[in-house]
């Protein structure tokens, strides 16, 4: 008999970058990053053991059924010293068409920002490829780009297909798809020098991009402290939780397992019939898994702000052999005679 799942903490993996660094919390693609658990008796197991096992009991049933052994999330923390390269992020289908992968739909909630941080996001006023295009071998395209000096609570949803950047010190909370796809589009100059020049993907990209205006009234929350729900889309819905006191998760309430970043303070994750926790602390990840029945959140003294993650119902895919509307009849005899 299988003991009860319960909250799980992971092993962070660390991933360097010539910007700074991504700690990768809760992980498993197929390039090898695959999350370790660290607490409880499932200790030492990878995320894909467990979604090998449990199935549907982890991610939920529906998710289960639409991604199957494939990982549906991957939540993140970025430390942004340099500023990333002004990049792109192809959608579902055209990267399943070329590259036989998910795209990526990801968000930013800023944690920390110093005054000499900037975020870089979407485009200030509809363009055209050629323009676009060409100020980025002409190292203007900056001029094209929403410029913001972020601070501690701002949201960013940031779409596939949506030019963006970021630098100058940051720390960000991100979720995204599960992929880790990413069209360098421009690189502040460093391209041009052999010992910092990275691989450029402009040309192989420059029919995945929204050259419409970003929606910043839809896609940028300047201060989500003040909000509960901050996005809501096929892929994930994003929601703020700030608790003082502890609280209940029904999962049958949901159609995922949980994701956890925690922002600020502390808490601990237990669930129904397991002698087992998770502790978070800031910065920290947590998943609970869909199957626990129900879970509690318990605040330290001071409280806790969690960023929560979950997957919204996903519909079954239709048959494209089978049409419903035609029934499966055998000609009628009496009108042939």
């Amino acid at each position: 008999m299988k003991r009860k799942l319960y909250p799980l903490a992971f092993t962070p993996i660390l991933q360097e970058k010539v910007w700074g660094s991504e700690t990768w919390g809760i992980a498993s693609l197929d390039e090898g990053a695959d999350s370790v658990v660290e607490n409880g008796f499932l200790a030492d197991n990878t995320l894909s053991d467990l979604l090998e096992t449990y199935l549907g009991n982890l991610v939920g049933d529906n998710v289960f059924d639409a991604f199957n052994l494939q990982f549906p999330l991957l939540i993140k923390v970025l430390n942004v010293n340099q500023t990333l390269s002004v990049q792109v992020h192809p959608d579902d289908a055209v990267a399943a068409e070329r590259y036989d992968q998910y795209g990526k739909d990801e968000c930013w909630y800023v944690m920390d920002a110093k005054p000499t941080a900037r975020v870089y996001m979407g485009f200030k006023r509809d363009t055209s490829a050629a323009e676009f295009y060409q100020k980025c071998k002409d190292g203007t395209v900056e001029e094209l780009l929403n410029v913001y000096t972020p601070k501690a609570g701002e949201f960013f949803h940031i779409p596939a297909g949506t030019v963006h950047a970021c630098g100058g010190g940051l720390t960000i909370a991100e979720v995204q798809e599960s992929s880790d796809m990413t069209f360098r589009l421009y690189d502040w100059g460093r391209e041009n020098d052999p010992a910092t020049a990275r691989k450029m993907h402009l040309d192989e990209a420059i029919d995945c991009i929204d050259y419409r205006r970003y929606d910043e009234a839809r896609l940028h929350i300047a201060d989500a402290r003040k909000a509960d729900l901050l996005a809501e889309n096929p892929h994930f819905t994003i929601r703020r939780i700030a608790l003082t006191k502890p609280a209940t998760l029904d999962m049958d309430r949901y159609n995922s397992c949980i994701f956890y970043i925690c922002l600020e303070g502390s808490a601990i994750l237990t669930s129904d019939g397991s002698p087992e926790n998770c502790a978070l602390a800031r910065g920290g990840f947590a998943l609970v898994p869909w199957g626990v029945g129900e879970a509690t959140i318990t605040p330290g003294a001071s409280g806790v702000t969690l960023l929560q993650a979950t997957i919204p119902p996903i519909p079954e895919e239709e048959d494209e052999y089978i049409n419903p509307d035609a029934a499966a009849t055998l000609p009628d005899d009496k009108e042939d005679a």
